[in-house]
């Protein structure tokens, strides 16, 4: 009797614990980390990341618009919704092939119109195949605009490190996501509902050649590593609390060091 208390007591437990899941993700990127002021930044959704485990930098299929909502957050805190501003970037009913309209992507941009870090965040629930519960999505992506507009001009911005959202998965940078460069130690944080998630797993992705780095959340759900050679990255968690299914992803851009 005693082992079979002990035992749904242990399967209880179990219930309120966040676990690890695995699908394909949606992420955010920006064409271009620096713009000047008052030019339109370009923002693409993809959606993919399928193979080699999961930590994979490719398109695989397309991103399901019809059930996201993609907010621009603007240096003095102001939201837009750039939604109804994207465009498929791929074939539909033109090309007489079984793959027409899958692996590519949307297309959007926004004006800048303020000095400052803009937080592109893309939120959406989601069906992937048979499932019949959604599964949560946050993506984010950062871009800077400057009168300036060089790494030495928006270095010491800030409002990246500001959480969006309070009722999904999120991945928060604790370093500038527009100006960094090869070799710096760098820190994120993961959170969910507004707390952090310990002992979580974390890919960091190279969208080059998919070359990945496999980190774990500590007590503060926080990670650290060295960032690697100029590229776009892509940062991805997926968890499970309470039967509901959380994804988070993230891009920055790695630059070159000035001599």
């Amino acid at each position: 009797m005693k082992y079979l208390i002990a035992t749904s007591l242990s399967v209880l437990a179990l219930l309120f614990v966040v676990v690890n899941v695995s699908a394909h993700n949606g992420w955010v990127e920006i064409n271009t980390p620096i713009v000047e002021k008052g030019q339109k930044a370009y923002t693409e959704l993809y959606f993919g990341n399928h193979s080699d485990q999961h930590t994979s930098y490719r398109i695989d299929r397309k991103w399901g618009i019809q059930d996201t909502k993609v907010i621009v957050k603007t240096p003095s805190e102001k939201e837009h919704d750039m939604t109804s501003d994207f465009y498929y970037m791929g074939e539909v009913s033109e090309v007489d092939d079984d793959r027409a309209g899958l692996n590519n992507f949307y297309n959007g941009s926004f004006k800048t119109d303020e000095d400052g870090i803009y937080t592109v965040t893309a939120k959406g629930d989601f069906k992937y195949g048979d499932q019949e519960e959604a599964r949560v999505r946050t993506a984010k992506a950062f871009v800077a605009a400057s009168e300036t507009p060089t790494i030495e001009g928006v270095e010491e911005m800030t409002g990246y490190e500001q959480p969006v959202t309070s009722d999904r998965a999120e991945i928060v940078p604790m370093f500038n996501p527009v100006v960094t460069t090869p070799g710096e130690f760098i820190t994120a944080q993961l959170i969910l509902n507004g707390e952090p998630v310990e002992d979580e797993d974390v890919s960091v992705i190279r969208r080059s050649d998919s070359a990945d780095i496999q980190l774990e959340t500590d007590l503060n759900g926080k990670f650290g590593w060295e960032a690697g050679e100029a590229d776009y990255y892509l940062i991805r968690a997926e968890l499970e609390d309470e039967g509901v299914e959380y994804e988070a992803t993230m891009t920055f851009v790695v630059q070159e060091k000035n001599d």
